[in-house]
């Protein structure tokens, strides 16, 4: 009996998805790049160098086609902003209202579902996210909100004339 799939085509297709991953978390948050994959770790790397500004850290997809991130240094209101969008408020374990207005602390969120683990190490002005086994989409939903999160928090104050109203953004 022969396979309806041969391994040219299963490896072809899995680099699609692998090609795909890149494209889709790369164009979530610019300034990732592929770097070299250390021998214990999953098939792609990447990496980010954004101190105080959208991170530094590194994002690797495993042969699954799930994401393990690890990305610290994201100012405190960018991480937070971002999270409370992809998930709502009080989503977290350990946390009562919108994590901005949260203690320093480590909050944390497991998606049974999944199998996803999601850790957020908030400090004073920054902080950190952990998460394991997230598949690509929901991880790119993330990195997404936090690259707009960044740029609505750099965007300039809009300004008024004399005597009329500003609406700033939310």
């Amino acid at each position: 009996m022969k396979p309806h799939v041969t391994d040219d085509e299963w490896q072809s297709l899995w680099g699609d998805l692998q090609d795909a991953a890149y494209t889709a978390l790369c164009a979530a948050l610019p300034g990732l790049y592929l770097s070299p994959t250390p021998p214990y770790c999953c098939p792609m790397t990447l990496a980010i160098d954004k101190p105080g500004d959208l991170g530094e850290g590194r994002v690797c997809v495993d042969t699954d086609a799930r994401a393990t991130v690890e990305i610290g240094d994201i100012l405190l209101p960018v991480l937070c902003t971002a999270v409370d969008e992809v998930f709502g408020e009080s989503w977290f374990d350990e946390a009562e209202g919108p994590l901005i207005d949260q203690e320093p602390g480590r909050f944390h969120y497991d998606d049974e579902s999944t199998g996803a683990e999601w850790v957020l190490k908030l400090g004073k002005e920054t902080g950190k996210v952990l998460i394991e086994c997230v598949p690509v989409p929901e991880t790119a939903a993330l990195l997404d909100a936090i690259a707009r999160a960044r740029e609505a928090q750099s965007a300039p104050a809009p300004s008024a004339g004399p005597g009329e109203a500003v609406t700033l953004p939310a």
